[in-house]
């Protein structure tokens, strides 16, 4: 599928409309479209979002019982239509720009990954187009990482742009020294970031196992679910993984788990958050040693010039806790960054009109 410049086909985006927050400002119905769910958005130049729409289904719903391409196409088009299509009625020159699973082999169209070391400003000379009824939906690529253990992303790359937009801070310091931005999730990404250029970023599947583990694993029958989190459980498991070593690593020290309750030694109602602690101390454990001991230039000694953590408050609030116990302060950035993040793109690549003076 042909790539875009940054003059994309297409009716004229910036017809004056009285849903603007500004006037004369152009519009944007930007689209983050994951494997589980998609929020749909009305943006404008100028910052506020002007519009969500009903929560739509994510690739996985979209796509399930259908064989052939061509269906997987049709449900994309009709899921999308149900989500956009008032917007799209009522303003029929707005453009559309997704991100996320949606450019995923598994979405609506195969968009080609963009290699390391990627400056995410560039993203926007490299979006894809897919065809529907309604115009072209422009999507952003994902990032590859192509080592001997290769590492994707699709849609974090959007996350990340929106951080860096967000958060506090000089991006003359972050640009000389580096910055590690980290997304907890099912699948938590560690990403190193000089300015605006993703230098590496790592996968760690913590959140996922904690689910087996909990839900499927010997190490739940033992467990109560708690009415509230138990963060003194969890640090008492963070503690654990940074002073233990055995031989087996995190998968001699979750053992503890079940004897730990079988001995009186933890409530069932703390086996949960200790599990939790257990994991992602051993996670930041060995991201903060291969992570953060050297800047992006790699000198050893010389820590990124910040961590910023973005994500679901509570999981955020978890790392931050693991991360305090190793001495690394790691402010956390709020608000939908991904809003923020298409935004830019979409600034970018010419389709929204930059604010007008003073209303930026």
């Amino acid at each position: 599928m042909p790539q875009l410049s940054f003059d994309p086909t297409g009716p004229d985006p910036s017809t004056p409309d009285p849903s603007a927050a500004g006037p004369g400002a152009s519009r944007l119905v930007a689209l983050d479209w994951g494997t589980t769910s998609a929020r749909a958005y009305l943006l404008d130049s100028t910052g506020p979002v002007l519009d969500t729409a009903p929560a739509g289904r994510g690739i996985l719903a979209v796509t399930d019982g259908l064989a052939t391409a061509q269906d997987r196409r049709a449900a994309f088009e009709e899921e999308f239509e149900r989500m956009c299509g008032p917007w799209l009625e009522a303003h029929p020159s707005v453009p559309v720009l997704a991100s996320g699973m949606v450019g995923s082999n598994q979405g609506w169209a195969d968009v080609p990954y963009q290699r390391l070391p990627q400056d995410l400003g560039a993203l926007a000379g490299a979006l894809t187009a897919i065809s529907t009824r309604r115009g072209p939906v422009h999507v952003v690529p994902g990032l590859l990482t192509d080592g001997e253990l290769p590492q994707v992303m699709r849609g974090e790359e959007t996350q990340i742009l929106g951080v860096l937009e967000s958060a506090q801070g000089d991006a003359d310091t972050r640009e000389q020294h580096g910055t590690v931005v980290v997304l907890p999730g099912t699948h938590t990404k560690w990403v190193r970031v000089e300015g605006r250029r993703v230098l590496d970023f790592l996968t760690v599947m913590t959140g996922e196992v904690y689910g087996l583990v909990t839900r499927h694993s010997i190490l739940g029958r033992l467990a109560r679910r708690p009415d509230a989190p138990d963060l003194e459980a969890f640090d008492r498991g963070v503690r654990t993984s940074l002073s233990a070593d055995p031989g087996g690593g995190i998968l001699a020290t979750l053992f503890s788990a079940r004897t730990l309750p079988l001995t009186g030694r933890l409530a069932a109602e703390q086996v949960d958050d200790y599990i939790s602690g257990l994991m992602i101390g051993a996670e930041v454990a060995s991201c903060v040693r291969d992570w953060l001991a050297a800047g992006s230039g790699g000198s050893p000694g010389d820590r990124p010039a910040e961590v910023l953590l973005c994500g679901e408050p509570e999981l955020c609030r978890r790392y931050q806790r693991a991360l305090h116990q190793l001495g690394v302060d790691a402010p956390v950035v709020g608000g939908d960054v991904v809003t923020h993040g298409l935004r830019s793109i979409a600034l970018a690549a010419g389709l929204l009109d930059p604010p007008a003076k003073g209303t930026a």
